[in-house]
């Protein structure tokens, strides 16, 4: 199994080059977004995965088809790839994948949150709200947050997931089990400063794009 990921800027120069790409309807989409800020997220987001699976298949990112899968999800037509997307502030972070559903999270650090331990207490399982406790240090409290996102995103659970049912220690840039997910692993990803993201995946080869 081969995952490929991709983490992209949201810049002027992207939104109109990959403007092209989007399919009527997800250009009706677009507009129907309030702030500017998300239209540009969309084109960026929804385009370089286009332009991914399109390379990846061998085929033109302009003809590629969707569907809603279940809670909404949407997926390939044809099924030939799993997929997932995620933005915050101005990057879009994608996962592309072939035997395996696959969930990315990124997310902007918030360095003067001052409720860490208290929404760890609240969210996480009960060792993850210990590490936050003990270091409380927004960068591992967003690493874990976003791990725990990603897994959730790849399971397809939603909602119907509660995030303290599993734990995600240890995150690192390895594949590590999710306990009490099996099957499952998580891995954290390097990104810009600022930022801490994560993919989730049945295993298999991580390639950065």
């Amino acid at each position: 199994m081969r995952t490929e990921v991709a983490i992209v800027s949201v810049s002027a120069a992207e939104v109109d080059a990959l403007r092209p790409l989007l399919s009527a309807d997800e250009r009706r989409k677009v507009e129907r977004y309030r702030f500017e800020a998300d239209r540009r997220r969309s084109i960026v987001g929804r385009g370089t995965l286009r332009q991914l699976l399109g390379r990846r298949l061998g085929r033109d990112p302009r003809e590629l088809a969707f569907v809603e899968g279940p809670q909404g999800k949407p997926a390939l037509e044809r099924g030939e790839l799993e997929f997932n997307v995620s933005h915050s502030g101005d990057r879009v972070a994608i996962a592309i994948a072939e035997g395996t559903a696959v969930g990315i999270d990124i997310e902007v650090e918030q360095p003067r949150m001052t409720d860490l331990a208290q929404l760890a207490r609240r969210y996480f399982a009960p060792d993850e709200a210990a590490e936050v406790e003990k270091e409380e240090d927004a960068a591992l409290f967003f690493t874990i947050w976003t791990a725990k996102e990603a897994v959730i995103k790849a399971v397809g659970g939603g909602l119907s997931i509660e995030l303290a049912s599993f734990s995600v220690l240890p995150v690192s840039t390895v594949w590590g089990d999710v306990k009490n997910m099996a099957g499952w692993r998580v891995a954290a990803l390097q990104t810009d400063e600022g930022y801490r993201a994560a993919i989730a995946a049945r295993g298999g080869e991580i390639v950065r794009l």
